[in-house]
């Protein structure tokens, strides 16, 4: 009997064995074809780059340090490719079994005694056409998410398929510019419901439903929630195909539900400061253009106080927006280039957000992947949700983003959610910068304020408009020509230069596009302020922290912070709105720094400065927002920053003291965070391009290695600074230029002798 028994189990297990191994054979195999993606990327895409200037130093340093990182990442991605691989395959088995249970596929049939055809059950299928139609099923959903994620982020595989030319180009263009990807998300939905479907209404499926009248209610609840199940499967896949919501399909910010007892009413005004880098001050003049490229920005500035002259210290984002935040110059805050060391971010003082969290403020700071310098720095900010930064984080977001098979799943909505979870890295990323993303955290954040009854002081810095202009759709196609062919059609790739002038219209209707999703992040932040009852308490200012150059005039190119030439990149918007003071809607035409931003909200909040510390540099701008008077007689003081590359427009080597490109002239310390060498700092300090700006007159300081060099440009009729009159006008330069020194002085770390700033 135990003998029978064995043998029965025996066969029982062979039998379920030979029934299972066709559908774990389909499984397995999309499983190995995602695997098989993840080599043929590894293989193809192997890439190390830091600020797009690559070296083998650099790449030895990086193997040498993180590759024991790089080997246990790799194996994540390549765990997350045969996940995404099972998901598929479970799917495809579903599906395929259907079919193979109701027989819609050929199957067999006898003759009886009668000489009449009997259906015999289906045959089962065998393991290879199991393979087969599983892996064809799952190369058209990869294609289909592949397609997808080329029309919403088309920057993250320009390199790897626009870049190589030939079909692959012609493909993309086709998906981003044309009709393909509607037409293949149209015949995904109606292939799916076909395969579902199908099997359901076949003679089979047909007896199968009707047996239903007389099943048991456990089966009937049973396929209930089969469908229920089926439904669910493809509204997930609709939504997760569809995509972030567009300009041209507009959609409201998400909801944001009242309380079900009234809020507290904060007792002192609120601040919302939104800065936007990047943001020339000629793309928000009033104007029709403007209104139509920023309709949410210039509606905005119709109701405030508008600052037609207002300038940044340093056109460069770190030191920038710690000039803004403690209204200090940078050698008084200490923060000069975009990677201060950890003793130099230790010593910064008081910064406002500090300053106002003591006085009962919620502070809170919000940004996409340039916000990352509020996660290397404390400047009192309660709270930071920011992307990280360090070398570990530009090693592995650089191995991770060569796999372009696996980067389409982590677009869109849902993609982003999975993206967090599984590779936090990629918030980082220019390409992932999303404006409507990161307001919809910011109005659930100001959801919480509401509730506590506290003021708040919240920043909020938008991305996207930052190099390499990697806007997603649609904005990258809205300001751009769609017969446009080079090598600027998705996004402007480091250190490559334009050639003709289609190139430089090319990249400033991508800048464009990207200040376009940025405005419309505004709008739902703005949105959300008002739906929350919060829009009359608090004072809304915009500015950005700095320009940017668009090969305005001849040598001097794109970017900000490599030279102090024209005005496009020290010149920007600043926009105070203050429904609480209610100062009447007006421009003021005189100059102001962002060293004035600081006293001028705590002289609004009712919030002195702190008597333990420095003194602030700038002033309040009470007077020119009541309307008093027009103009302060304020000069502006800049300096350029840290050069990533040895030479460029405007800084090329006749220009300035050289020293080497960004890789050789910073270091990584044992928590990986990057800094400026020790070696270099004195030279990059002396360096410095610096500049003074009144309402005249433009002194712009270059020290080279035949001695300092000193323009002067007359403001009135040269604004394009294309006339140097420093020679012909030597008491203007000499009563600028001890002006200009005089502020210099104020740095400890340098003595100026002979006219030369020198280290002290």
């Amino acid at each position: 009997m135990l003998a029978d028994t064995q043998s029965r189990f025996v066969r029982r297990l062979r039998d379920t064995w030979g029934a299972g191994w066709p559908w774990l054979a389909g499984v397995l195999s999309v499983v190995l074809a995602y695997c098989l993606l993840f080599g043929i990327d590894f293989l193809f895409g192997v890439d190390l780059r830091v600020f797009g200037v690559y070296d083998a130093d650099t790449e030895r340093f990086a193997l040498s340090r993180y590759g024991r990182d790089i080997v246990w990442h790799q194996l994540g991605v390549l765990a997350a490719y045969a996940s995404l691989g099972l998901v598929v395959g479970l799917l495809t088995a579903v599906v395929l079994t259907l079919w193979e249970r109701t027989g819609i596929l050929p199957h067999r049939r006898r003759v009886n005694s009668a000489m009449t055809p009997v259906e015999l059950p289906p045959t089962p299928w065998s393991a290879s056409r199991r393979a087969a139609l599983s892996l064809v099923l799952a190369l058209f959903v990869h294609g289909v998410f592949l397609a997808r994620a080329l029309r919403l982020r088309p920057a993250l595989f320009a390199e790897g398929l626009y870049d190589r030319g030939g079909f692959s180009r012609r493909w993309m263009m086709a998906v981003s510019h044309g009709p393909v990807l509607p037409i293949l998300l149209t015949a995904s939905l109606v292939l799916l419901l076909f395969l579902c479907l199908a099997p359901v209404l076949s003679p089979r499926g047909r007896r199968f439903l009707g047996s239903l009248r007389q099943a048991p209610w456990p089966r009937r609840l049973a396929l209930l929630a089969g469908t229920l199940g089926l439904f669910a499967v493809l509204l997930a896949a609709r939504y997760a195909l569809r995509g972030p919501p567009t300009a041209q399909d507009p959609a409201p910010a998400r909801p944001v539900r009242a309380a079900h007892h009234a809020p507290q009413v904060a007792t002192r005004p609120s601040v919302l400061l939104i800065a936007i880098d990047s943001l020339r001050a000629d793309r928000l003049t009033g104007d029709a253009r403007s209104r139509a490229l920023l309709p949410t920005l210039n509606s905005l500035a119709d109701r405030s106080v508008a600052f037609d002259s207002a300038r940044v210290t340093v056109p460069r984002t770190f030191p920038s927006l710690v000039t803004l935040l403690t209204g200090r110059y940078p050698h008084r805050h200490g923060i000069r280039t975009m990677f201060p060391t950890l003793q130099q971010r230790s010593k910064v003082p008081p910064a406002l957000p500090a300053m106002l969290r003591q006085a009962g403020y919620r502070t809170t700071v919000l940004s996409d992947f340039c916000g990352e310098i509020f996660s290397r720095i404390d400047l009192g900010f309660e709270r930071a949700l920011v992307p990280a930064f360090d070398a570990r984080t530009i090693v592995i977001q650089r191995a991770l983003t060569l796999h372009k098979n696996l980067l389409p799943y982590f677009v869109g909505d849902t993609g982003r959610v999975l993206s967090h979870t599984w590779f936090p890295e990629l918030d980082s990323l220019a390409e992932f910068a999303d404006a409507q993303q990161l307001a919809d955290q910011s109005v659930a954040l100001l959801s919480q304020a509401q509730k506590s009854g506290q003021p708040f002081f919240m920043t909020v810095f938008f991305s996207s408009a930052h190099f390499p202009y990697a806007a997603p759709d649609p904005y990258y196609r809205r300001h751009t020509e769609a017969s446009y062919q080079g090598p600027f059609r998705y996004h402007k790739p480091p250190l490559s230069e334009p050639q003709s002038e289609a190139d430089i219209a090319q990249v400033r209707g991508l800048y464009d596009g990207a200040l376009s999703a940025a405005d419309d992040g505004v709008r739902r932040l703005l949105s959300g302020l008002a739906r929350l009852g919060l829009s009359q308490s608090t004072i809304v200012v915009v500015l950005a922290d700095h320009g940017e150059n668009l090969y305005d005039a001849p040598g001097r190119g794109m970017g900000h912070g490599d030279h102090l030439e024209g005005d496009p990149s020290l010149h920007v918007p600043l926009v105070i709105y203050d429904p609480v003071h209610a100062f009447p809607a007006h421009h003021v035409p005189g100059i102001v720094r962002d060293i004035d931003v600081v006293p001028t909200l705590l002289a609004l909040l009712g919030v002195p400065p702190p008597t333990d510390a420095p003194p602030l540099d700038g002033v309040s701008l009470l007077p020119l927002l009541r309307g008093e008077n027009d103009r302060l007689g304020l000069s502006s003081f800049h300096e350029t920053e840290l050069w990533f590359t040895a030479s460029g427009p405007g800084f090329e080597p006749e220009k300035r003291l050289p020293y080497p490109a960004v890789t050789s002239t910073t270091t990584v310390d044992a928590q990986d965070d990057i800094a400026l060498s020790e070696r270099f700092s004195e030279l990059v300090t002396v360096a410095k391009h610096r500049a003074l700006r009144t309402e005249d007159w433009k002194l712009i300081y270059r020290p080279t290695r035949s001695g300092p060099r000193f323009s002067l440009y007359d403001m009135h009729s040269d604004l394009e600074e294309q006339h140097d009159v420093a020679s012909r006008r030597p008491e203007v330069l000499s009563v600028l230029r001890e002006s200009l020194f005089q502020i210099v002085a104020g740095d400890g770390s340098v003595v100026i002798e002979n006219g030369f700033i020198l280290p002290r």
